[in-house]
């Protein structure tokens, strides 16, 4: 969303509840590796080693506050721009064409995915899309193009049986 913020799922970022204690709490670092293709990274990789959350999914696991934030120490945005986001009225989400993109764990390693279709429904903390995802998309962006520009209306954070979910970014989340 800028060139040193990165928006991501809260889980990417903080850990809770696994039956490893040891592996709970704040990650100790993340690669950040635009464009990636398989073994190509054409624009490097930063590593990060600070995040942010929101105590309602660091102290309270709520998965409605799932969000976070990947803080570089440097700019990384000039050649690869950076995403708009925005607080969207439901009657503008449910219908609307949606997108996901990011390197599903269920495809070979470090291939770049993408698939599109409609939002099935909207709650105030939540968007809900048939959009095709697996394992490692979470903290991948939900956007709408307007403009031929991707925008942000949600944060890709749970897969379900019938349908998939990500935190909607609605005011307070903005």
């Amino acid at each position: 969303i800028s060139p040193r913020t990165l928006v991501t799922a809260g889980h990417c970022v903080f850990i809770n509840g696994t039956s490893n204690s040891d592996r709970n709490g704040w990650v100790s670092s993340i690669d950040v590796m635009p464009g990636r293709n398989g073994l190509l990274k054409p624009l490097g990789t930063l590593t990060a080693k600070t995040f942010w959350s929101v105590k309602g999914w660091t102290e309270q696991r709520d998965q409605n506050l799932d969000y976070g934030a990947i803080i570089l120490d440097q700019p990384f945005g000039q050649n690869t721009g950076w995403f708009g986001y925005g607080v969207f009225e439901d009657s503008q989400l449910v219908g609307a064409q949606a997108h996901v993109a990011g390197y599903p764990g269920d495809k070979p390693s470090g291939t770049f995915w993408h698939h599109t279709l409609p939002i099935s429904s909207v709650s105030e903390p939540k968007v809900f899309y048939p959009i095709d995802t697996a394992g490692g998309q979470s903290g991948a962006a939900v956007y709408l193009l307007e403009n031929d520009l991707p925008v942000a209306v949600a944060i890709h954070a749970y897969g379900g049986s019938t349908s998939n979910s990500g935190t909607r970014i609605n005011s307070a989340v903005y």
